[in-house]
């Protein structure tokens, strides 16, 4: 006979609370087909994408890949042969992390205390960085304090399985600390700036820098068995990290308090009539909305003599130049329906296949107006012919109202924007180049015909381009 061991999977995906496995003896298969006991949801993984065998007799484990197409990684090295696998160890398929556990190791009564240090936030972060990500996506577009607060704390329960947890602001310490989560643990945290670990609550302060901003209080009541161990608190400290930059972006974003002064903001990047859209959402929910997955048009066009022009002429004109061609740009895509984002010498415009009947046709009659606005002088210089070229693309991307720690901007991002942005350089000299499923809804008032099928820099699928003829 031989001891029962217990192993566990903790499985860390986007979009998706926490999940907890039990390995079985035998061998477990992970991927995304259905005949797995594993079931990845990723696009990077394989039907059938690496397993793990688990011996009791022996206690050991190991992983092997399945000839997956973009591998397994185990501790961040990608394996080849069977490899042993041990606690604590973290597997990685995709973009889904999944840490192994020894359910029957022995935890103390009492763990150490870590010294808040820059240090520790690094590894947390890094050791973290796709819960991180979906984290921020969830708080960077949220628009007050108040609200950013609850959603942090609910974020927590969800992600690290704790039946509370309270994120508390600095000058709310004497009246806000609740007794259930032990004081002396919490005025210790924020006393010695450290991270404190007990087997049922954890307690991190929100620092920014050497700036204490707030405090994190978690604890579970209810499970025995699922006390806090040490990656808990990293993982904890990490969410912190995340909590200070969303409490330092609420207090930029406090300067802004009124409808008159965010719609001026919105009216840098949107159509008048998209700004009293988002008046009316942020009124109703007090936040843009978010990122969320839709199929639109998007239209690249840039200044491929940028370089020449600016070398002539001083910054002073250049930039008042280049602010023409933005606010001619702007004029065009807002006629269309569409809106903008500003590049470093070009423009993005997005326009939604959802919301604008003919969205492909939109955003033609946009590259075709302003070539046609470009072509003759141009609007930089009237002396220098200036060279623009427009890419289109047609597909899904995440699209919605993105924030970093000094400001919130529409953004769209995704696989067939980036084809889009590489595409421009078949533009040039006033062409429109587009994709194939462009093309495949434009009207017969739009000839077209295919130019090359190219393959882009890091992406393995090769993409067709088409120029669309003029009228």
């Amino acid at each position: 006979m031989y001891n029962k061991f217990m192993w566990q999977l903790v499985i860390e995906a986007l979009n998706t609370p926490q999940r907890r496995l039990t390995l079985p003896a035998g061998i477990t298969r992970i991927g995304r087909g259905s005949a797995n006991e594993i079931l990845i949801d990723d696009s990077a993984a394989s039907r059938f994408h690496a397993c793990i065998e688990y011996k009791p007799e022996t206690n050991t484990l190991t992983l092997t890949d399945l000839q997956s197409t973009n591998g397994t990684y185990l501790n961040r090295e990608r394996i080849t042969r069977q490899t042993p696998i041990k606690n604590k160890d973290t597997i990685r398929i995709g973009q889904v992390l999944l840490h192994l556990e020894n359910e029957n190791e022995v935890r103390p009564a009492a763990m150490n205390t870590q010294r808040f240090t820059r240090a520790l936030v690094l590894e947390s972060v890094d050791n973290h960085s796709l819960l991180l990500y979906e984290i921020a996506q969830k708080l960077n577009t949220i628009l007050d304090l108040p609200t950013a607060l609850v959603e942090t704390a609910e974020l927590i329960k969800q992600y690290m399985n704790v039946e509370q947890c309270a994120v508390i602001l600095k000058q709310d310490f004497d009246r806000l600390i609740p007794l259930q989560f032990d004081p002396e643990l919490a005025r210790k945290a924020v006393q010695d700036k450290s991270a404190e670990i007990r087997v049922d609550t954890i307690c991190v302060p929100i620092m920014a820098g050497d700036e204490l901003l707030g405090l994190i209080s978690m604890m579970r009541t209810h499970t025995p068995t699922r006390t806090f161990i040490q990656r808990d608190l990293q993982i904890a400290v990490a969410i912190s990290h995340q909590a200070a930059l969303t409490i330092q972006r609420m207090h930029l974003l406090g300067l802004v308090k009124s409808h008159e002064q965010t719609h001026r903001m919105l009216l840098r990047f949107v159509a008048p009539n998209e700004a009293g859209r988002l008046l009316n959402y942020y009124s109703k929910n007090g936040r843009l909305p978010g990122l969320k997955e839709e199929k639109v048009t998007i239209l690249f066009s840039d200044l491929a003599n940028s370089i020449s022009i600016a070398e002539h002429h001083d910054l002073k004109w250049f930039a008042q130049a280049l602010s023409s061609f933005y606010q001619t740009a702007a004029e065009i895509t807002y006629k269309n329906g569409g809106t903008i984002k500003y590049l470093s010498t070009g423009i993005m415009a997005i326009f939604s296949n959802e919301t604008i009947l003919d969205a492909e046709q939109k955003a033609v009659d946009t590259g075709r107006e302003l070539i046609l606005r470009m072509k003759p002088t141009g609007s930089l210089d009237e002396s220098r012919s200036n060279i623009i070229g427009v890419a289109i693309n047609t597909g899904n991307a995440m699209v919605g109202y993105v924030g970093g720690e000094e400001r919130v901007e529409f953004n769209v991002v995704g696989d067939m924007v980036n084809v889009a942005n590489h595409m421009q350089e078949y533009a040039h000299p006033f062409k429109i180049i587009a994709g194939s499923e462009t093309v495949a809804a434009l009207g017969e008032n739009y000839p077209h015909k295919l130019i090359n099928v190219i393959y882009l820099r890091g992406r393995e699928s090769p993409v067709e381009i088409h120029e669309v003829l003029p009228e």
